[in-house]
């Protein structure tokens, strides 16, 4: 891997590190070596670079953070940093006017990326629906974190947003890419590709039966002409997971005002999450691509796995990839990996209620 800060690249690093997550913004990056004592540190922070794995670009963003030791004899520079869209997870909005219904979600981030004043672009792979004037009436309160609000709305359509090499936001959902690779640790096997592997089941954050309840848009309904009272509270939605003991169950408010049958999505779209983050696999694989010479591992792919000793066999999806470049290990690629229907919609076999009276105009 090779760090390209302003148009030069740098290939002395000997400790590299870049991380992706499926249900994170950004991409994280660090670089680090040693030098002779006497070179110039060509960064001081700040400066526009790109993470390079020979043609592929993994991260455009900035040097954010430098960190130097040194004594007589040498040298030790670390350097960190984000891909572009770190700056809108820092920035907060100022009292802007126009998110007005109907809008998308990718003309909301983009009035959101105008008011920041960053240079991203907005890929939208999910097309979700549209928010209306009846019940999705939306704007951002002055000093409001703009990635916060834009993460709500983002629930509230139930889909994810994420980045690509080029600091491009991508809104997505589970998708049904197929890895050209595989994981496999089979005792005995000769072509094993796992140097190390865990498990983990975590039930603490799941519950039995998730509720969401809210009321009505009040102003988005005087608008269109609704004021029954019984219309506009006790808008509320159910989810259960059957998996659970009965005696767990969470309620919570949802971001913004819903429906009674987005509530009830809305629950499901969390019951199916915590479901999935309970059910941890990771494992370590030499190198950085899916296989020889073809492409680098990516998130949000159907991956097949055999861990004899984990007791897994089947497909599994990727939500994170770790590249990691050392004197010692080499390449390597960690992989976090969750069942195949994490991020979906609904549970495999979803039980859900509804009350309440939803509107649309």
């Amino acid at each position: 891997m090779i760090l390209e800060v302003n148009g030069v690249q740098y290939n002395f690093f000997t400790d590299i590190g870049v991380n992706i997550r499926m249900d994170a913004l950004c991409r994280e990056f660090s670089f680090g070596t040693s030098l002779v004592a006497g070179e110039v540190l060509p960064f001081k922070g700040g400066e526009a670079c790109r993470v390079l794995d020979n043609d592929d670009v993994i991260v455009t963003g900035h040097i954010e953070r430098v960190d130097i030791e040194y004594s007589s004899t040498s040298h030790t520079i670390s350097v960190a940093g984000r891909d572009k869209t770190g700056d809108l997870l820092d920035s907060t909005l100022r009292s802007v006017s126009d998110f007005l219904p109907p809008i998308t979600l990718k003309r909301a981030i983009q009035l959101a990326i105008k008011d920041v004043g960053a240079e991203i672009e907005v890929i939208d792979l999910a097309r979700p629906e549209s928010f209306k004037t009846a019940t999705d009436l939306i704007a951002p309160e002055p000093g409001e974190g703009a990635f916060e609000f834009l993460e709500k709305l983002a629930k509230k359509r139930k889909v994810l947003l994420t980045s690509d090499g080029d600091g491009n936001i991508v809104i997505t959902r589970a998708g049904t890419d197929r890895s050209a690779g595989s994981i496999q640790n089979i005792v005995g096997a000769v072509d094993n590709n796992v140097l190390s592997s865990s498990i983990s089941y975590d039930t603490t954050a799941r519950f039995y039966k998730y509720t969401f309840t809210s009321s009505l848009n009040l102003v988005a309904l005087a608008k269109a002409g609704i004021v029954v009272p019984s219309h506009i509270v006790n808008q509320r939605g159910y989810a259960i997971d059957s998996s659970v003991r009965r005696s767990r169950q969470l309620a919570l408010a949802p971001e913004s005002s819903l429906a009674s049958k987005d509530n009830t999505a809305r629950a499901e779209w969390e019951a199916n999450v915590r479901q999935s983050r309970g059910k941890l696999y990771s494992c370590v694989v030499q190198g950085h691509r899916e296989t020889p010479g073809g492409s680098l591992w990516a998130v949000n792919k159907l991956v097949p796995v055999v861990d004899e000793f984990a007791g897994i066999e089947g497909d599994m999806r990727i939500s994170a990839v770790a590249f990691s470049l050392d004197e010692s290990g080499g390449s390597t690629t960690t992989l976090m990996c969750m069942p195949p229907n994490a991020f979906e919609l609904s549970l495999s076999q979803p039980k859900t209620e509804v009350t309440g009276e939803s509107f649309s105009q």
